[in-house]
């Protein structure tokens, strides 16, 4: 599991506001290496606002037959040009730099659970984490 957030990516990233109706966008994805994705969007967005009011999102990944759905609590945001190390890490993973676009934020989003999808028939035993707790 490991392997495929360090892989790097794009997902889909699901947010709300509370109470509200869901708003999902494509977003390019860095795994930090250590406790959180990294994923940025422009920071007037509906997806920032929504994380400001609501920090729980869900993110997917892949495809029906190998997919990833991590949900997440966005533990963090900060400005593009205020935070180099992360603008470093994202720009060498993947390959562009946000700092180049105008008002764009990182938001670091915490898995606090992961289910990992191979095939539509398999049911059972999907949980990878649970709580923010590897369980594999």
């Amino acid at each position: 599991m490991l392997a495929a957030l360090e892989s790097q990516g794009h997902y889909w990233l699901a947010t709300s506001p509370i109470n509200g109706r869901p708003h999902i966008i494509a977003v390019s994805g860095w795994w930090d290496g250590e406790d959180a994705l990294v994923v940025t969007t422009l920071g007037t967005s509906v997806t920032a606002k929504n994380m400001a009011m609501n920090p729980m999102v869900s993110l997917a990944h892949g495809d029906p037959s190998d997919a990833i759905v991590i949900q997440a609590q966005m533990i963090d945001s900060a400005a593009v040009e205020d935070a180099h190390d992360l603008a470093e890490g994202f720009k060498k993973a993947m390959g562009w730099d946000p700092r180049e676009m105008e008002g764009w934020m990182f938001f670091r989003l915490r898995p606090t659970g992961i289910k990992a999808f191979r095939g539509y028939e398999e049911i059972g035993g999907r949980d990878v984490m649970i709580r923010s707790t590897w369980v594999v």
